[in-house]
């Protein structure tokens, strides 16, 4: 049993599929430089090199669900509050971890690819439905996505749907810029919990080649008091990435995923 279907101290969460209309939260600066997609569409996604295929298979050892539906997600409470006092370390905050860049040669067309991965987590005293609410608050997607320059849903069809990004930052005379299609999903799990997972179908110019990112939320209990665990996922790859761009994740990457996280938290309290 997955951690992401495994009873962690819960709480009836009350949980019910709602009209789910957005991307999964664009977690601000690591999923601009991450998120990517063949121009050919998700079918086109090249084979993971074995240093990237162990990132994942690593994620799974704490009984997170790393796949879901044939979508690379991270459903669960990750390992790091594995014990009550540990999780009571989370209230109020939140913290990054698993953040790692690598760079390989793809054997088939021969060009140098940037992948990067990172997660965020953290526990706040807010309605589970109300965070979910506002990762899916599409019009008001920068308040949690400052990156994002334009954003438009192309479709839906009750809980998927199809969105247009255009999302860029300049820093230190780097430029980075994508124009995105993502596709999107919400689930209701097992356990009460709420995910929501996403993958770009389209890279406007062509600039990236694969991403996927979730989101998860669960209610636990904590110090005798319940609160909504938050997890938030994103890895994607970059192809030729320019001079200064591995750098630039790297610095970035843990504030702005614990930034994405406690401005969720934030929104949701005023709800």
């Amino acid at each position: 049993m997955s951690n992401a279907e495994r009873p962690y101290r819960t709480s009836p969460a009350g949980a019910r599929r709602a009209g789910f209309r957005i991307l999964p939260g664009a977690t601000a600066l690591l999923f601009l430089l991450f998120a990517g997609a063949a121009a050919g569409g998700v079918d086109a996604q090249p084979a993971q090199t074995a240093q990237i295929a162990q990132i994942e298979t690593a994620a799974g050892k704490d009984g997170t669900l790393s796949r879901h539906q044939g979508w690379e997600v991270r459903y669960g409470i990750a390992a790091a509050p594995a014990s009550p006092s540990a999780l009571a370390a989370l209230v109020g905050k939140a913290e990054s971890f698993a953040v790692e860049v690598v760079k390989h040669k793809d054997e088939a067309t021969g060009e140098a690819r940037l992948y990067g991965t990172g997660e965020a987590h953290g526990l706040f005293d807010v309605p589970m439905e109300a965070a979910l609410a506002i990762v899916l608050d599409f019009p008001n997607l920068k308040a949690i996505s400052p990156r994002v320059k334009e954003v438009k849903v192309l479709e839906t069809t009750g809980d998927h749907l199809f969105v247009y990004e255009d999302i860029g930052i300049n820093f230190m005379g780097i430029s980075i810029g994508y124009k995105l299609d993502i596709e999107v999903y919400a689930d209701q799990l097992s356990n009460g919990a709420l995910g929501m997972r996403a993958r770009l179908v389209k890279s406007h110019d062509s600039k990236l080649y694969a991403s996927d990112s979730s989101w998860y939320f669960q209610r636990v209990e904590a110090g005798g008091k319940t609160y909504t665990y938050m997890r938030t996922w994103s890895s994607s790859g970059l192809r030729n990435p320019g001079l200064g761009v591995a750098g630039v994740m790297k610095l970035f990457t843990a504030g702005e995923l614990k930034d994405q996280i406690a401005a969720v938290a934030k929104l949701a309290a005023k709800r």
